[in-house]
């Protein structure tokens, strides 16, 4: 054996000291003649290692691993803060002798922080004292409180996906208005009257369905947001890409052309200087007359919008049009803005993610919930206003119910194990004496029995005395 060993220092391959930090400086791209050129970096698969694609595929796997407790956490989390907001604005009115307003936001008050803090217990009256208790909440029906729209949520959704068996060939439409600087009642009052106008317009497409407003907040710029998401059952399948027709001269997909009409009937709706949509008139003559003066600003408006726009279309994406100076880009700004709406039209095959996009409107004001002046804006606004229609073939469908838990409708899901659904009221719980399963149920403690009566006392309800009873202990008394 060979006892003169030589040892050799050996390097590891370069590579990033740790996640999230940039590669080396790539190499110059070879020529494109030469064999076995490399690309160029911009066409290259973006690296794993950047912090972009790093926080995006933390932030999917943070919300693919959130259980039921975990979103009751955080949907407590925000009715703390509500509350907490609720309560500066009724100090604010107190401080400033406003008798009326502080009585209000002090109501308020005391509705949002006793919801949820009592449970009315059930028990299955078909196994007796083998069955273990269920729990509902007594909520407080705040528009903003996030427990309750949680609840509400959940309920519309399942009844929702329940109904999409009426539907043949289900769409979403998502119609859209500028932002506001404030937000009244008179607001959604007449953006549902004009949601009811835009689907009788086109009731030879849309045969029924449900839509609901959605309201969010501008942080930055303050101002309001108001939009309608409509899911309606088409007449017909949404046509194609392959299938085109002619529009002013150009060939245009038919998916592009009536979506270009829906936005356009949809921008008249709000902009008077375009006239009015057609009435159906008895005179014939006065019809067809009316049918091609409306066709004929119809296409005078598709002329406008492309004589307009500041983008088009390559197979890239759509790219600004260069050569344009400043005053050009103004005026097609203004343009675009006083005489163009967004309205997005899709078809759709997730049941439930459409489902959850019709009913976004119930959570998506807890996101402002810690700004004291948009919360009272919108609490003032949003009051005694309906924000979900049924239409069509879907109308009378209840959606939208309220946090009753004296109705046990809602939880009909909740069966017993021996398979039947015959429940009996039990008593009333704190929130201490409750607790959440694994498939987010929630269940009275184990440790109680099933002859308990509930934890919170409740006053005796005395049998009122009969008119006879009455006179016979005054003449006593006499």
């Amino acid at each position: 054996m060979n006892a003169n060993i030589e040892m050799e220092e050996r390097f590891g391959p370069t590579r990033p000291y740790r996640l999230g930090t940039h590669r080396r400086r790539p190499r110059p791209a070879a020529a494109a003649s030469e064999v076995g050129a490399s690309r160029p970096a911009w066409s290259r698969a973006p690296s794993l290692d950047t912090r972009n694609l790093l926080a995006t595929s933390v932030q999917e796997w943070l919300n693919a691993s959130l259980t039921e407790k975990d979103l009751y956490r955080e949907q407590e989390e925000l009715r703390r803060e509500l509350n907490e907001t609720i309560h500066r604005i009724w100090q604010r009115y107190a401080r400033a002798g406003d008798a009326e307003k502080t009585l209000k936001w002090e109501k308020a008050w005391f509705q949002v922080h006793n919801c949820q803090m009592e449970w009315i217990g059930y028990r299955a009256g078909c196994c007796g004292d083998r069955s273990p208790f269920i729990a509902v909440p007594i909520g407080c029906n705040h528009r903003l409180c996030p427990l309750c729209a949680w609840h509400r949520s959940q309920v519309a959704r399942v009844r929702i996906k329940t109904l999409f068996d009426r539907l043949t060939h289900p769409v979403l439409i998502t119609l859209t208005v500028p932002n506001k600087d404030s937000i009244r009642k008179h607001d959604f009052t007449l953006f549902r009257q004009r949601v009811r106008k835009f689907i009788a317009q086109h009731k030879e497409w849309i045969k029924g369905g449900v839509y609901s407003l959605e309201t969010t907040y501008n942080r930055k710029e303050r101002t309001w947001h108001i939009h309608c998401h409509i899911l309606a059952d088409f007449a017909t399948a949404l046509p194609t890409k392959a299938e085109t027709t002619q529009l002013e001269g150009r060939t245009v997909c038919v998916f592009t052309k009536m979506k270009l009409r829906l936005e356009f009937d949809w921008m008249r709706l709000w902009t008077p200087e375009w006239g009015k949509n057609p009435g159906l008139s008895q005179d014939p003559e006065k019809r067809r007359a009316d049918r091609d003066r409306d066709l004929f600003i119809f296409h005078y408006w598709v002329n406008q919008t492309r004589q307009n726009r500041l983008k088009v279309w390559s197979p890239s994406g759509y790219m600004s049009i260069g050569g344009l100076t400043s005053k050009q880009v103004a005026s097609r700004t203004s343009w675009n803005r006083q005489n163009r709406r967004v309205v997005d039209l899709r078809p759709v095959t997730d049941r439930d993610g459409a489902a959850r996009e019709v009913l976004k409107y119930i959570t998506k004001a807890a996101t402002f919930c810690d700004m004291e002046e948009a919360v009272e804006a919108f609490c003032d606004a949003v009051r005694g206003a309906r924000l979900i229609q049924t239409f069509g073939s879907w109308y009378g469908a209840q959606l939208e119910t309220t946090f009753d838990p004296e109705h046990m409708d809602d939880w009909s899901q909740m069966k017993c194990s021996c398979g039947l659904n015959h429940w009996e009221k039990a008593g009333v719980f704190f929130r201490s004496d409750v607790e959440m399963d694994e498939n987010g149920r929630w269940h009275v403690r184990r440790f109680f029995t099933n002859t308990c009566r509930g934890t919170v006392p409740r006053p005796t309800i005395r049998f009122p005395i009969e008119a006879e009873e009455i006179e016979d202990s005054e003449w006593q008394t006499r």
